[in-house]
């Protein structure tokens, strides 16, 4: 990319930090020291700790529901203070900022986004030198994503294009004959098990059915063609498998957690 990215000024902010703590508050004073006109919107801070996948799952499903020119900054980053490196991506007119670390692979895979590699060296021409060992969000990401979005840097000026980065940690669904096997990525609020299997990996199948937690479980369109208490799957708002029980916590009830095995069966 020759010149600076064409923000509109909104900044969405990705964390595993949770709400307690000033955390997610200074990043966002950062940013807003940098650009004060800047549109900051919480997509989720409470991704699972150190789990870079979920973030980047999120993120890579929720991203074009943003205007184009937005700047989507995610912090999961086990590595913090190491010689890990963080990555500027820019692909589908939105710009995405990260450790490399996983979390950006599923994103630059689904938007061909073009992937720069950051230079901390070239960062103190604005500014951005001054990192503590365990919190770069707030020390060198936040402001990044602020210089980003305000339009003052150009990817080349502060990086170098590279295709070299950490691959997706999540294994994509294989298809064996009729069935295809992934698995849970996580629970919602509701204990809504969320799994990494497409509808579209799905949709020249009929008369489906989902093997789980050793359970055969029929496939709906709602939550309400069950009785409450009623094992189901469905596709869910972000066009993946879900699996549920109506009314209740799909995760308490069949045990399953992150990583749980996920089978669908079709015809």
């Amino acid at each position: 990319m020759s010149g600076p990215f064409p923000g509109c000024g909104v900044v969405s902010i990705t964390t595993d930090f949770g709400h307690r703590g000033p955390f997610v508050g200074t990043m966002k004073g950062v940013i807003l020291r940098r650009l004060r006109s800047a549109q900051l919107i919480d997509l989720t801070h409470e991704v699972h700790v150190h789990w870079p996948a979920e973030a980047g799952f999120w993120l890579e499903r929720s991203y074009r529901y943003f205007p184009e020119g937005s700047v989507h900054l995610a912090v999961v980053d086990p590595g913090v203070g190491t010689g890990r490196h963080v990555l500027l991506a820019v692909g589908d007119g939105h710009a995405f900022v990260a450790p490399d670390n996983g979390l950006l692979a599923g994103v630059i895979e689904r938007t061909g986004a073009a992937v720069y590699r950051v230079d901390p060296a070239k960062l103190r021409g604005y500014g951005i030198e001054r990192l503590s060992a365990t919190f770069h969000g707030r020390d060198l990401l936040a402001p990044l994503a602020a210089e980003v979005a305000a339009g003052r840097v150009t990817p080349a000026q502060i990086g170098t294009l590279t295709s070299d980065y950490v691959p997706a940690l999540i294994e994509a669904p294989t298809r064996r004959g009729n069935e295809i096997h992934g698995l849970v990525v996580t629970s919602d609020h509701f204990g809504n098990l969320i799994t990494n299997i497409d509808a579209a990996t799905i949709s020249e199948f009929s008369q489906l059915t989902v093997r789980a937690a050793g359970h055969r479980i029929p496939f709906h369109r709602t939550y309400a063609d069950v009785p409450p208490g009623g094992l189901l799957a469905l596709v869910n708002s972000f066009d993946v498998l879900e699996i549920a029980v109506a009314e209740q916590n799909a995760a308490n009830t069949l045990g399953l957690s992150r990583g749980g095995p996920v089978v669908v069966e079709g015809r």
